[in-house]
C-alpha cells in the first residue's frame, strides 16, 4: 500500500489527489464557490445549497426521498405500528438534532465550516459510526456477560441455599441474587457504563470525525482572524484555505466533531424510540423527551475537540487518542453509570416491596406513578449536574484555547509582516 501511495504521488500532481473519495469529484469543482460564500459573508441558505458537492447533494436527496416514502407509508395505514403519529415523532427526532446543528453551525460558526462539510460529517455519524458502535458494543457486552455468568457461578457454588432456590424457582432466585449481592451488579453496571458504552461510543465518534476528509480542514493556514471571528482570505483552488486562521480552524473542528456526534445521537435516538421501546405513541414521545433533555453526545464531542485542537493546531504532542477522549469518557460514563445504578436500586426496592410476578410490575395507579417519578428524581438531578459540570468544563477550556489560538494567529501575522520576502 505504501509503495502504491508513492507511485500515485509520483504520477499525479497534488491537486488531482484532492477529491471526494465516494464520487471522485475534485475539490476544485465545488470548493471555489464555497470560498466565495465565505469571502463575501453570504448567509443565503439557497446559495449554500447550490454550492454543495455531488456527494452532499446525493445524501440530502436520498434522505428527502426516504422521508417522502415513509410519509406515504404512514398515511396509507399499511402498518398499525407506524401511523402518521409515529411519523411526527420521527420528524421531531430528526428536528431535535437539526435544531442543535442549526445553532452550532449556522447561527454561531457558519463561515468556519461549510454546509457541505456539515452534511458529510453528520451523515458519517448517522450511517457509519452508529452501526460500528452497535457491533463493538455487542461483542464487548457479550464478553462481559460471559464473565458475569462465570462469576455468578462461583457465587452460587459458595451459596448452597441460593443454588437450591435456582433449582426450584429460577426467577425468584434471581431476584434474591440481585438483592443479596449488590456489589456484583454495581461492578457490572460500571463495566457497561464506562467500557461498553462510553469508551466504545466516544472512540467511534472520534474516528467518525477522522473518516471524513473535507477541503475546509485540510492543512494550510497563515492569516489572523478577522474582527468578526471569520476569515476573509481566499483559499487555493482544490482545497486547503491558505488564509484560514487557527481560531477559525479550531471552531471548524468543533463543529465537525459535534456534527458527527449529532448524526450518531440522532440514529441512536431513532433506535431507542422505534426499536427498543414498545409501539406506543406515549412511550415514544416520553423517550424522545428524555433523550433530548440531556444532549450528552454533542457535549462530549465538543470536549473531544479541545484535545484535537491542542494536538493538531497547538502542536501539543502529549495529546494522543487516550488523552483526547478521556474527559469525554469520564463524563459519558458517569452519566450512564448514575442512571444504570439508579435503575438497579429501583428494581431492588420493587423486589423488596412486591411479591412473585408483581415484584417487577410497573405501578398502574397515579400514586404509584408519582412515587416512581419521585424515586427517579435524585438520579435525574445528579445527571443534570453532571451535564452542567461538563458544559462548564468545555466553556472554560474552549475560551482559554480560543485566546491561545488568537495569539498564535497574531504571532503568525507578525512574522509575515517582518519577513524580508513581504
Amino acid at each position: 500500500v505504501a509503495q502504491e501511495e508513492r507511485e500515485v504521488n509520483r504520477l499525479t500532481i497534488n491537486e488531482q489527489q484532492k477529491i471526494d473519495y465516494l464520487t471522485f469529484q475534485p475539490y476544485s469543482e465545488y470548493y471555489p464557490s464555497i470560498q466565495n460564500l465565505v469571502e463575501h459573508q453570504i448567509r443565503s441558505p439557497w446559495k449554500h445549497i447550490q454550492s454543495l458537492s455531488i456527494l452532499s447533494s446525493k445524501l440530502l436527496k436520498n434522505v428527502f426521498a426516504v422521508l417522502v416514502v415513509l410519509l406515504v407509508y404512514s398515511l396509507a395505514s399499511i402498518d398499525s405500528n407506524f401511523t402518521w403519529e409515529n411519523m411526527i415523532v420521527l420528524l421531531l427526532t430528526l428536528g431535535q438534532a437539526f435544531f442543535i446543528e442549526y445553532l452550532v453551525h449556522w447561527k454561531w460558526n457558519l463561515f468556519d465550516l461549510s454546509f457541505d462539510s456539515v452534511v458529510k460529517y453528520f451523515a458519517c455519524g448517522f450511517f457509519l459510526t452508529t452501526p460500528s458502535a452497535v457491533v463493538f458494543e455487542m461483542v464487548i457486552s457479550t464478553f462481559a456477560s460471559v464473565v458475569a455468568f462465570v462469576v455468578g457461578g462461583f457465587v452460587l457454588a459458595s451459596d448452597s441455599q441460593l443454588a437450591k432456590d435456582f433449582e426450584s424457582d429460577p426467577k425468584l432466585a434471581l431476584q434474591e441474587f440481585m438483592v443479596k449481592y449488590p456489589a456484583l451488579f454495581i461492578i457490572y453496571e460500571f463495566v457497561n457504563a464506562f467500557i461498553v458504552a462510553a469508551v466504545v461510543e466516544e472512540m467511534v465518534k472520534y474516528f467518525g470525525y477522522r473518516m471524513v476528509v473535507t477541503p475546509d480542514l485540510l492543512p494550510g493556514r497563515s492569516a489572523p482572524s478577522s474582527r468578526n471571528g471569520n476569515d476573509e482570505g481566499t483559499a487555493a483552488v482544490g482545497g486547503g484555505n491558505s488564509a484560514k486562521s487557527a481560531r477559525s480552524t479550531g471552531a471548524g473542528i468543533t463543529v465537525a466533531m459535534v456534527s458527527v456526534a449529532l448524526g450518531f445521537a440522532c440514529c441512536e435516538n431513532l433506535m431507542y424510540i422505534f426499536v427498543y421501546s414498545p409501539p406506543s405513541i406515549g412511550v415514544e414521545i416520553s423517550t424522545l423527551l428524555a433523550r433530548s433533555l440531556f444532549p450528552v453526545h454533542p457535549l462530549c464531542a465538543a470536549i473531544q475537540s479541545i484535545g484535537v485542537c491542542r494536538r493538531d493546531l497547538e502542536g501539543d504532542k502529549r495529546y494522543g487518542l487516550g488523552l483526547i477522549i478521556l474527559p469525554a469518557i469520564l463524563l459519558h460514563g458517569s452519566f450512564d453509570f448514575v442512571l444504570m445504578v439508579a435503575a438497579y436500586f429501583m428494581q431492588v426496592n420493587t423486589i423488596k416491596e412486591g411479591t412473585g410476578d408483581d415484584a417487577t410490575a410497573a405501578p398502574e395507579n397515579e400514586d404509584g406513578a408519582t412515587e416512581d417519578i419521585l424515586e427517579q428524581l435524585p438520579s435525574i438531578l445528579v445527571v443534570f449536574g453532571l451535564v452542567i459540570v461538563g458544559y462548564t468544563y468545555y466553556v472554560v477550556q474552549s475560551r482559554a484555547q480560543t485566546r491561545r489560538l488568537i495569539a498564535m494567529d497574531y504571532a503568525s501575522a507578525s512574522r509575515e509582516q517582518n519577513s524580508p520576502l513581504v
